[in-house]
């Protein structure tokens, strides 16, 4: 009775221990998710990127930007238009390794001949990537391709011990990701980024910034054009920025010069606030007369459709399949918004996604031939001309 009694009280404090360290680790993570006194980040959303007016605004914000009139843009790439006949628009959504569905479009397109200049292109997370080499032309592609087909998601990703967690921040550590953004976007891109500006077309990327709870988009094109070694990195920033999926990545830290010193705003993946985008919400510009063909192509790096999969009533299982459904109607209704805005001002709407005769012949989705695979079906449904369609599945 003695020794059942010792082994009991053994045991109690085997969970006494485990208790009081699982309360410690929760204490740590509080702890170490209190953020300082950023008083100063009240005023950020007027304070200008590398102390220069012009180079982002907001969405559902009527905060006015100095020496900025994105309708004055607009206006001018319409009379652009007059000339060549017709403006075209390209919206690349987020959606992660799928991202390789829109590099399979664009290199296809290119193969075909067709493939137009896009006067505006808008990025989103594994879209604002895309849109780099989208917006820089056919001669992009082989660096488009390489980027999604040929390395491995290890190289770039590496999952971070649950221990240390609280330590660091996130539960991936993306700095190998990191590394090769920065390595793409080197002093000869942003050159030709400022260039391709120059000529009246526009870049867009967007990120959301967790402390206004806005999203911030950005002028990548004017940042370019600043020219030097500070307006590189704040790209680089930007685009692995709207890349982190929050709480898997790291959040990405965004200096503004501030009374002589700097504050630092949050900024994470653009898709928390919409997974694609044309213009801000509050914009009523119409963007071309009847005599101008306006083509809007929106590529939706995902599914539209629902898919049946059985799950597993575990809390993992559930949250990410319920996770994933609510990215999917949140794509769903920002492509619906696209739409309406196209059909409301007669201009022409172009729509490609991942359609259900995509078959994944059971490819673990962070694996190299999942990316292959993704990049291939684009490529040939591309090629097929079987791609676009003139509305959302949801409205058909």
């Amino acid at each position: 009775m003695q020794r059942v009694k010792k082994r009991v009280e053994q045991s109690m404090k085997s969970v006494d221990i485990r208790v009081s360290s699982c309360l410690f680790m929760l204490i740590l993570l509080v702890g170490c998710s209190g953020l300082p006194d950023r008083e100063a980040l009240q005023e950020s959303e007027r304070l200008n990127p590398l102390d220069i007016s012009g180079l982002r605004f907001w969405d559902e914000s009527s905060v006015a930007v100095e020496n900025y009139d994105l309708e004055a843009e607009l206006v001018a790439i319409a009379a652009k238009g007059e000339h060549k006949g017709e403006i075209n628009h390209l919206a690349l959504s987020g959606g992660g390794v799928n991202g390789a569905f829109s590099a399979g479009i664009l290199n296809a397109w290119s193969d075909l001949g067709t493939r137009p200049e896009f006067d505006v292109v808008t990025g989103v997370s594994t879209g604002a990537i895309v849109s780099i080499f989208a917006f820089l032309g056919s001669e992009y592609d082989q660096e488009l391709y390489n980027y999604y087909t040929q390395t491995s998601l290890g190289e770039m990703f590496k999952r971070n011990s649950l221990l240390m967690l609280p330590f660091n921040h996130a539960m991936i550590d993306a700095s190998g990701f990191e590394k090769k953004v920065r390595r793409a976007i080197d002093v000869s891109l942003v050159e030709n980024l400022a260039k391709e500006r120059s000529k009246g077309r526009v870049l867009l990327i967007s990120t959301t910034n967790l402390d206004n709870e806005k999203m911030a988009i950005w002028d990548i094109g004017k940042i370019a054009q600043v020219g030097t070694d500070e307006a590189r990195t704040l790209i680089q920033d930007i685009v692995i920025a709207s890349s982190a999926v929050p709480g898997a990545f790291p959040a990405q830290r965004i200096a503004l010069p501030y009374k002589g010193s700097l504050v630092e705003e949050l900024h994470v993946d653009g898709g928390v606030s919409r997974q694609v985008f044309l213009f801000p919400q509050q914009l009523k510009v119409r963007t071309s007369d009847e005599h101008v063909k306006n083509n809007i192509y929106v590529i939706r790096n995902g599914h539209l459709k629902p898919e049946y999969e059985e799950t597993e009533a575990k809390f993992s299982t559930v949250s990410y399949r319920a996770i994933s459904i609510l990215i999917r109607r949140q794509g769903i209704a920002d492509i619906e918004h696209i739409y309406n805005f196209s059909h409301h001002n007669q201009l022409g709407f172009n729509l490609a996604y991942i359609d259900s005769d995509f078959v994944k012949h059971g490819l673990d989705l962070a694996s190299q031939e999942y990316l292959q695979a993704v990049y291939r079906y684009g490529y040939e449904k591309m090629m097929q001309q079987g791609l676009w369609s003139n509305s959302p599945p949801s409205l058909m």
